[in-house]
């Protein structure tokens, strides 16, 4: 990278009222010449001031700003030549559009520069392909979307051919495909070598995009450094009320559980800590010491954590236990679940009686049967999944093999076909609405998947699916905030649990007044409810069964 250092502010000071409040305060900062910098801080911290500086659009009261090391010269020549060299891109467009159409809009920049318009014609008509501008070319400016918008005040920029270009805060206001759009663009310039200067809140996208971070706090560079060095600094983060990314936390939690190790570098992105996850899968594949039966049999053991409710059980696990029967027709198929509770509420009320896990293998063993293949239906591999391996393998010197299949989140792939399943599911949610699913939660660490995984929902783009957790984080409180944040139209809640049972009929969408239903609606929102649970989901059901059948691969 090009250590040539292309800005330069030596404490700027500038005020719009008086000399008491001071938007830039002392502000001195050096910026590399092809480098990604995101510019955070809280709102009035100073960082608009700043951009608005660095164009000439205001002139700091004291303190000097150098551009290739040269003092900025505030001349009308000077500035004309600064607006070509350093471009920025307000954060509503419409304080930026003023031309009749696209294409006059785009031409204006560079004619005003001097180009001819053969020139400038070959200008504009390059950005306008690069940008994917062609559509709407002739259209006039206000007659755009949002994301048309500010397609068109990035090529105004653009087509300057600028050295630095600054964003204030690139993605507001955006839906998801055009915050994709925009993303996209921001890498085609920094792969052009073009210094880019991006003003956002968002600290999962400056984690993982920018080689640099900037803190701003009260008009003052409070912090300048990587973003490992920034994100990781807990007390600079809580003075600019910034988390930290959700990586790094999830990082951080595995490695006080002891998970993984300290020692590893900084994961940048899920897909790094997803893989650092899976060097430590253990091997699945149990052996048992003694064959106590010179004819193999084969057995499936399906795990669940068992229902009450007898209508969804019918659509949910005895609707995946058939589809493990059909994967494996000349196996044996049992059923175990892990609920004591739930196992005797049903012997009492209804006198059906459901294996726990050590019954069924007691019953396997009775049977002959020589191999198991344990799948559970749990949704991640948390207490309940430990203590039915543990059940399991205090039967291991009866059985040839217990081979254990993984539970629904396992792997990085698990989590993009439950995305997909979802998505599948909701295919009619429209952008200006919100799909909130509630997942059980545990103080298991692998609690984390839930986090994750509503991380991995907006960076594939499904901005508008929230999920959370009864009785860990993301928590109702998280998701109320996130979820007013977004101002939908509407709130559509769904269980994100095998079963649609207790937790989705009254604690999602009960009327008492501290369920998720009657909190959504004292907040103002529309809300309907979706009692339909993960098993009755076709995606879902082929995991599960992509799962067991990876087992007879091994």
């Amino acid at each position: 990278m090009n250590e040539t250092v292309i800005l330069k502010a030596d404490n700027l000071v500038f005020s719009y009222d008086d000399d008491t409040t001071h938007s830039l305060n002392g502000l001195s900062l050096e910026i590399k010449k092809g480098q990604k910098i995101a510019v955070m801080g809280a709102n009035g911290s100073g960082k608009s001031t700043f951009f608005l500086c660095c164009t000439g659009i205001l002139k700091p009261q004291s303190g000097k700003l150098y551009f290739h090391g040269k003092e900025f010269s505030y001349t009308k020549k000077g500035l004309l030549d600064l607006r070509s060299k350093i471009g920025i891109v307000f954060q509503d467009p419409d304080n930026q559009l003023f031309s009749a159409s696209v294409y006059q809009e785009i031409s204006f920049g560079v004619l005003n520069l001097g180009f001819s318009e053969e020139e400038a014609k070959k200008e504009v008509e390059k950005v306008i392909e690069e940008l994917e501008i062609t559509p709407f070319r002739h259209k006039p400016t206000h007659a755009l979307s949002g994301g048309q918008k500010k397609q068109v005040s990035i090529a105004d920029i653009l087509v300057m051919h600028p050295e630095i270009i600054i964003l204030d805060e690139p993605a507001a206001a955006l839906d998801p495909r055009h915050t994709t759009m925009v993303n996209h663009i921001v890498d085609q310039m920094t792969e052009a070598g073009i210094t880019v200067l991006m003003a956002t809140h968002d600290v999962n996208y400056a984690y993982q995009w920018a080689d640099e971070v900037i803190l701003f706090h009260q008009g003052k560079v409070l912090m300048q450094g990587t973003p490992a060095q920034v994100f990781s600094n807990p007390t600079v983060l809580k003075q600019t009320n910034l988390e930290p990314p959700a990586v790094l936390e999830l990082f951080d939690s595995l490695c006080k559980k002891g998970i993984l190790k300290a020692s590893l570098p900084l994961p940048r992105n899920l897909k790094t800590l997803e893989q650092y996850i899976a060097q430590i899968h253990m091997n699945s594949y149990y052996g048992g010491k003694k064959t106590l039966n010179t004819e193999t049999k084969k057995a499936i053991l399906a795990v669940s954590f068992g229902t009450s409710h007898s209508d969804t059980r019918a659509v949910t696990i005895d609707a995946i236990e058939q589809d493990f029967q059909n994967a494996f027709p000349d196996y044996s198929l049992y059923r175990a679940w892990t609920s004591k509770m739930i196992i005797k509420k049903l012997k009492s009320r209804d006198n059906i009686h459901v294996n726990t896990v050590k019954e069924a293998m007691e019953q396997m063993r009775a049977d002959g049967i020589t191999d198991v293949l344990v799948q559970p239906t749990h949704v991640i591999n948390g207490i309940e999944n430990d203590l039915m391996k543990e059940d399991a393998l205090s039967y291991r010197e009866f059985f040839h093999s217990i081979s254990f299949g993984n539970p629904l989140l396992t792997t990085e792939e698990d989590s993009m076909e439950v995305i997909q399943a979802v998505a599948d599911e909701f295919s009619g949610l429209k952008e200006e609405e919100v799909l909130v699913l509630m997942g059980h939660g545990t103080t298991h660490y692998a609690n984390a998947i839930y986090a994750a995984l509503d991380y991995t929902f907006k960076d594939k783009g499904y901005k508008n699916i929230f999920l959370g957790t009864v009785e860990a984080y993301p928590s109702m409180e998280s998701l109320m905030r996130m979820v007013k944040e977004y101002n939908p139209s509407k709130v559509i809640l769904a269980p994100f649990m095998i079963v649609a049972g207790d937790h989705a009929k009254n604690d999602m969408a009960g009327d008492d007044p501290e369920s998720w239903y009657s909190q959504f609606k004292a907040a103002g929102f529309p809300v309907s409810t979706v009692v339909k649970g993960l098993g009755e989901y076709p995606g879902i059901r082929r995991l599960l069964v992509k799962h067991l059948t990876a087992l007879e691969a091994e």
